[in-house]
């Protein structure tokens, strides 16, 4: 097993070599973090839009080794300073209303504490249950020998076997299995190569649940 991370303010994405118990070595690249690119289609003015748009993914800013209720308060702009408000913009994707306070605000943030559990360890498990899921049947993630990519699951769960997902806000506590929004966007290439984006976190789910 082999877990490479590459990262940059800007990208971060894990290299994730192993069987997965298969016997068959598997390569499960995950991207977590990317500015994006390109234009979205406005459907309004029946407009195309640019065929390899991407949308920003800040993922990893928002959920990724960070401490919870730090970015939970950065990203609902509460007892913050100005450079603060303009760096939750930059790195944590925070949209304004005209009256300029953040559009949406979360009521909860997840992170995974790295204290809790080994970094690369975190994102070997989160690539393994993206290829369970991929390979299940049915498979999780559509058609992975023929169709290009699938639809996003909104809340597909992980087990990180250690209680190391922390949440703040509304819904606050620590459990060891996190819910994230991902989908495959590659086929299984005969190298047995394929790609995963995982774009969003639903939170921590409780042992009780």
């Amino acid at each position: 097993m082999k877990v490479e991370i590459r990262e940059s303010f800007f990208y971060e994405a894990w290299i994730v070599s192993s069987d997965f118990g298969t016997g068959t070595l598997y390569r499960i690249y995950v991207r977590v973090l990317d500015p994006g690119r390109g234009e979205p289609p406005d459907s309004k003015k029946g407009e195309l839009g640019d065929p390899k748009y991407r949308p920003m993914n800040v993922f990893a800013n928002k959920h990724w080794g960070q401490h919870a209720n730090t970015i939970l308060k950065m990203r609902r702009f509460e007892g913050v300073n100005e450079a603060t408000k303009w760096d939750a913009m930059e790195r944590l994707g925070v949209n304004l209303k005209p009256n300029l306070s953040p559009k949406k605000p979360p009521k909860t943030n997840t992170v995974i504490d790295f204290k809790k559990i080994d970094r690369k360890h975190a994102a070997y498990l989160i690539a393994k249950a993206l290829f369970e899921g991929m390979t299940s049947t049915p498979p999780l993630f559509g058609d992975y020998k023929n169709t290009e990519e699938s639809d996003p699951i909104w809340d597909f769960e992980v087990d990180l076997v250690v209680p190391c997902v922390v949440s703040a806000g509304l819904v606050a506590g620590v459990a060891r299995k996190i819910l994230i929004g991902a989908r495959r966007v590659s086929k299984l290439n005969p190298q047995n190569w394929v790609s995963f984006e995982v774009n969003h976190c639903g939170g921590g789910v409780s042992e009780e649940e």
